[in-house]
């Protein structure tokens, strides 16, 4: 696997904005002090013209169901205070807003997040693009993704080629994921060399991955870009990036065949992009450089990347 090779810089503006202490404990949700736990969103204005676009059932129903994890900081976690909050919470739920829809997150592990969109659970759910996935949904990208390889701030290395490390490194991944799917694919090349394979460890989700690293259980962690910049400027003592690239995108992922909610969400995104709220979220949580106004649909498929 050839990783594109665009270290990330926004891990010292983090840190900044974070202003958590160098003492927070691995796994431990950010606090009040975090970007956007202590302010409600502002109410939005609902857009008639793009809220028309709904399919009937929903505007029926009047809300919008989602699929949520609550351990993906800075996207998607629960802060000690109890609050759900994070960039992706923050547009999906002023994008239902737009559509005057309740947004209604269901916080579970990774594991059911695709499933839950697949059976109808769910409207949307956070997803990264990629083929395989686009045979099933149709995904609005939000932001620009990638891998990121974590390592204990220890490690002797402060850049590595991922490729290379891995080779008889253990490494931890969240369970049905790119990160899992990307270990497995270095994994077999290091055997195809004639090298050690990783080991591999799957948890149950990205803060039980980034303790596994601090906790030195693992020598490595794959998680996404953003996730590993978020963890590595609120705990700089025991979490730093080693690897990253911005090889992928993602966003709502939404079920073939479901053409007037993807339209309207889609509408609704561009219009937080058109009256600055999107550029505004993003900033809050550090991920300006992870922003794609253009919302594009399927953007695997038209091989975009950033440059």
């Amino acid at each position: 696997m050839m990783l594109l090779k665009k270290k990330l810089a926004t891990a010292s503006a983090l840190a900044v904005l974070l202003g958590l202490t160098a003492c927070a404990t691995p796994g431990e949700t950010p606090d009040e002090g975090a970007p956007g736990s202590d302010s409600e969103s502002s109410a939005i204005e609902v857009v008639p013209e793009i809220a028309d676009m709904l399919p009937e059932d929903i505007k029926k129903s009047g809300v919008l169901k989602i699929g949520a994890l609550g351990t993906n900081f800075p996207e998607q976690y629960t802060t000690e205070a109890g609050e759900h909050t994070g960039s992706i919470v923050k547009l999906y739920t002023a994008a239902a807003q737009v559509l005057g829809l309740e947004p209604q997150f269901d916080i579970v592990t990774n594991d059911a997040i695709q499933a839950g969109v697949e059976s109808g659970r769910y409207d949307i759910a956070q997803m990264a693009d990629n083929p395989e996935r686009q045979k099933l949904f149709d995904i609005i990208s939000v932001q620009l993704s990638g891998v990121g390889l974590a390592a204990h701030a220890d490690n002797e290395n402060d850049s590595v080629n991922m490729d290379e490390a891995l080779c008889g490194s253990s490494v931890a991944v969240t369970k049905t994921s790119i990160a899992e799917r990307t270990a497995i694919a270095v994994s077999e090349k290091c055997e195809a060399a004639g090298k050690e394979p990783a080991a591999i460890s799957s948890f149950v989700d990205n803060a039980a991955v980034m303790l596994a690293i601090s906790s030195e259980q693992a020598e490595y962690g794959i998680v996404s870009t953003g996730v590993a910049n978020g963890y590595m400027a609120r705990q700089p003592e025991s979490i730093k990036v080693v690897d990253a690239d911005y090889s992928f995108s993602g966003g709502p992922a939404v079920l073939k065949g479901r053409d007037e909610l993807r339209d309207a969400l889609q509408a609704a995104l561009l219009h937080l992009v058109e009256i600055g709220l999107y550029d505004e979220i993003l900033a809050e949580f550090g991920l300006e450089d992870h922003a794609i106004p253009s919302i594009p649909i399927n953007n695997m498929e038209t091989g975009k990347r950033r440059e």
